[in-house]
């Protein structure tokens, strides 16, 4: 089992690794610490290159100048004195689904070799009893983990902006667990009839009626023995709601009168990891109307990635996962259009963009994957299209040194986990302290989605005369075991690099 933990992690993992090649999103990511830190606001309070992904009509106020040809600052942001700069910038999060830790957690520590001779100990029994509770609950279909990452480096010239930037988001699922080969050898009654000690305590606290008639039927198992398991499963927690997949497996082990046919050498279940990656290499434009409003837009050059693995737990060997995801890809190219609006008072801002209006589409493969013990199994992965997303802003500018920033998805956004989408509402604050550190804090919430409640957001930026450094990080308020650790369901981390004059 640890096999299929190393899998997953490995999936969330190549995040990182390909944030410098090509790689990408489909919903609306939080680019840059300063947004990130403002609870991902950016689309009405973007003041730097970010404006690419967040609202391009923003460059329609850098280096703003009224009739007269003089600098004309029309808001506390202070844009119109922005004549050029470059930033770089990258960010990882990962998210775990619904309850996929919980499951996951206990089967990193249980190798099922330990079955290929029969179950021998009551140990062994409590481990095979765990490791098909918690392989039903992954059958959940809302269980997951994805990882994304993205980065970019780019620059801008008066009302012009140009780069590159590279996103990805992956996900990693059970997909489906194999209920008739999960066996431990020949006779599994009389195996746990050998057991010196195993006894239940009398009852059926577990099993319905009808699961003990199924389970008892044919002398598969006896009820002494069965009233033990189900002692065990109680003693384990695992839920009802598992019930269905967990007697399934039960009852292909107490069938199974093949002593060759074991977990480890047979069984087909199997995890998908699927992760689209996008290189942009966009050209971006702002024009002021006048004083108070700006339209932009961008148009990219796409690169987009359709990745897809599947990998047969009991099958693949570990150490190769990295490498199988990173081959398992197809290439293929098309161009994408944004375009934005954005309107500048002196104390309030406005802003809506729409991204990738043209519905860019990436072409999906075919593999053929060729079993251990001879099975071939080809797995197709679909296109993947880049719907149209639609998010506006508004920010206060009190002062010049305080910003309070609110964005909203008016679109639902698709994710590489396809039982969750995403639109999410941003809220944040920016105190630029003496014009040396800025403090940043929010929080943002999927609205789609109520998988994960709300993620709080912070971070801090360091102005040294012409040169940036820029910082935050996010975590959820709920937590869930894993590998054995705590950790938030949620978490991101960003940095930025910024020279701006």
């Amino acid at each position: 089992m640890i096999r299929l933990k190393k899998s997953l992690v490995a999936f969330a993992a190549l995040s990182c690794g390909l944030a410098a090649a090509p790689a990408a999103a489909q919903e609306f990511f939080p680019v840059g610490p300063r947004a990130l830190g403002m609870g991902g606001a950016g689309v009405a309070a973007a003041t730097d290159t970010t404006a690419q992904y967040y609202n391009p009509a923003a460059f329609g106020f850098f280096n703003f100048r009224d009739a007269q040809g003089q600098r004309f600052d029309c808001d506390n942001n202070d844009c119109g004195r922005k004549v050029w700069g470059t930033d770089l910038d990258a960010a990882f999060g990962y998210r775990l689904h619904n309850e996929f830790g919980k499951y996951l957690d206990p089967l990193s520590d249980v190798d099922v070799k330990q079955f290929d001779d029969g179950v021998q100990t009551a140990s062994e029994l409590r481990n095979l009893v765990e490791v098909m509770g918690n392989l039903a609950g992954l059958t959940d279909p809302g269980n997951a983990i994805t990882a994304d990452a993205n980065g970019g480096l780019a620059a801008r010239i008066g009302h012009f902006g140009f780069g590159v930037r590279t996103y990805l988001q992956g996900t990693g699922r059970v997909v489906s667990v194999d209920t008739e080969n999960f066996g431990v050898g020949a006779d599994f009654n009389a195996q746990l009839t050998n057991i010196e000690g195993l006894s239940g305590d009398g009852n059926f606290g577990y099993f319905t009626q009808s699961e003990q008639e199924r389970l008892l039927a044919g002398d598969k198992l006896t009820e002494d023995n069965l009233q033990a398991i189900d002692l065990l499963i109680r003693e384990a927690g695992i839920s009802r709601d598992q019930a269905a997949t967990l007697v399934d497996l039960l009852d292909a082990v107490a069938a199974n009168d093949d002593p060759d046919l074991t977990i480890s050498g047979n069984n087909t279940t199997t995890v998908a990891l699927d992760g689209f990656g996008l290189m942009e290499i966009p050209l971006s434009y702002g024009y002021a109307l006048n004083e108070h409003w700006s339209l932009g837009g961008s148009l990219k050059f796409m690169l987009g990635r359709v990745y897809g693995t599947q990998l047969f737990v009991f099958d693949t060997d570990s150490g190769d996962t990295l490498s199988e995801i990173r081959n398992d890809y197809n290439t293929s190219a098309n161009f994408g259009v944004d375009l934005g609006l954005m309107g500048r008072y002196k104390y309030v801002n406005f802003g809506l963009v729409a991204r990738n209006i043209n519905a860019p589409k990436f072409d999906g493969f075919t593999k053929t994957t060729t079993l251990s013990n001879g099975q071939t199994v080809s797995t197709a992965v679909k296109d993947v299209r880049v719907d149209p997303q639609v998010r506006a802003g508004v920010a206060f500018i009190p002062f010049t040194t305080l910003t309070l920033a609110a964005d909203l998805d008016l679109t639902e956004n698709d994710t590489t986990f396809s039982a969750s989408k995403s639109r999410y509402a941003s809220l944040g604050v920016e105190w630029d302290a003496f014009r040396v550190l800025a403090l940043r804090a929010g929080a943002y919430k999927n609205l789609a989605d109520s998988d994960i409640d709300w993620v709080l957001t912070g971070g801090l930026g360091l102005n040294l005369w012409a040169v940036r450094l820029d910082l935050a990080g996010a975590m959820a308020t709920e937590k869930e075991e894993f590998d054995g650790r705590d950790i938030p369901r949620e978490a991101r981390l960003a940095a930025m690099l910024s020279v701006d004059f």
